[in-house]
């Protein structure tokens, strides 16, 4: 078991995960930026940063439940 391999793949994770969502809101796919907040959500949230994860939930809810179709 390598630990700084696993690290390693970790961040790399981490770094394409932030190019994609980079890349899915410089083209405007508003699909591909939902799903990629799920994934942020999650990691904010191992962190123990509640306060982004709860944002970025609230504003998935409201964009699906709350806000009016033309925002939708």
């Amino acid at each position: 078991q390598d630990k700084q391999y696993e690290n390693n793949l970790l961040i790399n994770k981490y770094f394409l995960l932030y190019e994609e969502l980079s890349y899915a809101m410089n083209i405007g796919d508003i699909a591909h930026i939902e799903t990629c907040i799920i994934a942020w959500t999650l990691i904010f949230k191992a962190m123990g940063k509640h306060k982004y994860a709860t944002c970025m939930t609230e504003f998935l809810i409201n964009l699906h439940f709350n806000y009016p179709v033309g925002l939708q």
